[in-house]
């Protein structure tokens, strides 16, 4: 099957909506805010498009994102990885890092799951009231709680453009978390960079953030969802009394190109 590049949102947009709670992360990437940052590879069949993977350029560390049915996008991978940069991360469905093993060598970054907001009613029940919208005046101090709460996250502080970041302050703040991708014109968005300090941990606060922020982003989306290492089980329990639930695996891996 022949390999394309693809620049034709629309024709992206109706490949991934077919599921769109797997696929929030690219769906949010054709927003016009994260669009010029893309570079799209498909794999067509008679004009149908059987896999698209997406390399995502706006970080010094370039994302290549690939989930869904592992035969079509190995194949896609084994066609292209020639033309991927020489250093970059990876968001695979697993066994999909053999189509690129010729060309690099994998650092695991961890076994990940993709969960969606199944059940929002449940998000009722959660006292939100102390919990602040932040915003880019609130920039410095979430970088320096960051790196004391969540240390090495991926938090870019463009997305405080958004709207859509939170924190709970006991004096100073003692949770934070937002957004990844969040795109109106999608109607999708993904929960990112949620930390407590670790001070504060275990009296209920990510549960009041993330609820706050899922009730904010719900105004203007519809799908809801989020990663989280399959083996942080508290994190997990917290996201599914929110009403959560799992989609599907992935993994994550730093990807280099092998030296002889």
């Amino acid at each position: 099957m022949p390999v394309i590049s693809l620049s034709d949102r629309d024709r992206i947009r109706a490949y991934f909506r077919r599921d769109p709670e797997l696929h929030l992360y690219e769906l949010g990437d054709l927003d016009d805010f994260f669009w010029p940052h893309t570079h799209w590879y498909g794999l067509e069949d008679r004009g149908d498009l059987r896999a698209v993977a997406l390399l995502y350029t706006a970080n010094a560390l370039p994302v290549v994102v690939a989930v869904g049915d592992q035969p079509p996008l190995a194949e896609l991978l084994d066609a292209t990885r020639d033309q991927l940069p020489s250093r970059l991360y990876g968001h695979l469905t697993p066994g999909l890092y053999d189509a690129l093993a010729p060309r690099y060598a994998s650092e695991p970054h961890g076994d990940m799951l993709k969960l969606a907001l199944a059940d929002r009613a449940r998000l009722a029940g959660v006292d939100t009231d102390s919990v602040l919208r932040l915003g880019a005046e609130d920039r410095a101090e979430m970088e320096q709680f960051f790196a004391h709460a969540y240390p090495g996250n991926w938090f870019d502080p463009r997305m405080l453009e958004t709207g859509q970041y939170f924190g709970i302050r006991d004096g100073a703040l003692v949770a934070a978390g937002g957004v990844h991708v969040y795109s109106p014109a999608e109607r999708v968005a993904a929960l990112g960079n949620i930390a407590v300090a670790e001070s504060h941990r275990g009296h209920g606060l990510a549960t009041r953030l993330t609820a706050r922020i899922c009730r904010s982003l719900l105004e203007t989306v519809d799908h809801v969802g989020l990663n989280v290492r399959r083996d942080n089980r508290a994190a997990i329990a917290c996201y599914e009394r929110l009403g959560f639930a799992t989609v599907g695996p992935f993994e994550e891996r730093m990807l280099h190109v092998r030296t002889a």
